[in-house]
């Protein structure tokens, strides 16, 4: 009987996420008269969601091996910047590509070595480095605050509705299915959620956690690129604001796609395309009921925070002493 229960219950939280995501779907259908699943509404959320989902994938690997970052949306604007300056001076997407995925790697490497190896809690790094980052946009602006596409030195191809749907599920099935594989079907997978789970056991076990540091962070900086990169096309434009919520959008994505922030073993690749799904529908939901930027932000905490506290209860005492 006891037994039982406990399959239930587990079954319970592999479902949960899916059955969060299709209450906020039909609750804010209904609370916005059927616009949320308007297909305008439906476009503008697949523009939404494929960058939270790129992005939030990638940190599956971060947060899964215990590292709390809070600088994913700086290091999507640095790279995007760098990106559309590229563009505009050569106007060569491939150039743009090329000069995004080199920023995101540099900005995943120096993550990486120096969670590795300084010994100092990673979030605080996080922070500093999103205000440095933050500098470092402005300064390299100057005194522009964005910049256009279409200011490039030659003609940048534009991309219609349909083109951009192609794009946007090419980058995220060959992001996931990479994702999927490493994640799951090689070791790479298994020391993470080690390490997220319990570091000292992990050191114990001989993983070398140095090693396995630093290809994590460079795998989620490849997740930065796709999103910087998806951005600026899609947009055609980038700026300091660029991407500026999209490191509260990854956290509460991992969370209502069921994951806990802490990592360790209930890490899922699957909390990514839940999660980015559920936040997109809840934003989308709450701008089209007219709520103001800030009340939107009020509403999101409250459902993180809930979502926390519910969540915590079926794993806060499994956990092995970190």
């Amino acid at each position: 009987m006891n037994i039982h229960i406990k399959m239930n219950a587990k079954t319970f939280g592999n479902l949960a996420s899916y059955m969060g995501l299709i209450v906020v779907i039909v609750v804010f259908n209904l609370l916005t008269g059927g616009a949320l699943l308007g297909l305008t509404n439906l476009q503008a959320m697949s523009n939404q969601m494929i960058v939270t989902a790129l992005a939030t994938i990638g940190a599956v690997f971060v947060f899964g091996a215990g590292f709390f970052d809070m600088s994913f949306g700086g290091c999507v604007c640095l790279s995007a910047v760098i990106g559309g300056l590229s563009a505009i001076s050569t106007g060569s997407l491939v150039v743009a590509a090329l000069a995004i995925l080199a920023t995101a790697l540099v900005l995943g490497l120096v993550k990486g070595l120096l969670a590795a190896y300084v010994d100092v809690p990673f979030f605080i790094f996080t922070i500093v480095l999103s205000t440095i980052i933050s500098a470092a946009v402005l300064q390299i602006l100057g005194s522009e605050t964005t910049i256009y596409l279409k200011n490039a030195v030659k003609e940048i191809p534009a991309f219609d509705f349909t083109q951009m749907s192609f794009v946007n599920v090419i980058a995220l099935l060959f992001f996931f299915l990479i994702c999927v594989v490493l994640f799951c079907y090689t070791p790479l997978g298994l020391k993470l959620k080690n390490m997220g789970g319990n570091i000292l056991s992990a050191r114990q076990s001989g993983i070398d956690e140095k090693r396995t540091t630093i290809i994590v962070f460079l795998i989620s900086s490849l997740g930065i690129a796709f999103a910087a990169f998806i951005i600026l096309i899609r947009t055609r434009t980038v700026g300091s604001i660029t991407a500026s919520t999209l490191g509260n959008d990854v956290m509460v994505a991992l969370v209502l796609g069921g994951m806990p922030l802490s990592g360790g073993s209930r890490s899922k690749i699957s909390a990514g395309l839940i999660g980015a799904a559920t936040i997109t529908a809840l934003n989308s939901g709450l701008t089209i009921m007219g709520l103001s930027t800030g009340q939107i932000q009020i509403c999101r905490g409250i459902v993180f925070v809930l979502v926390v506290f519910i969540s915590s209860f079926s794993y806060r005492n499994k956990l092995l002493p970190r």
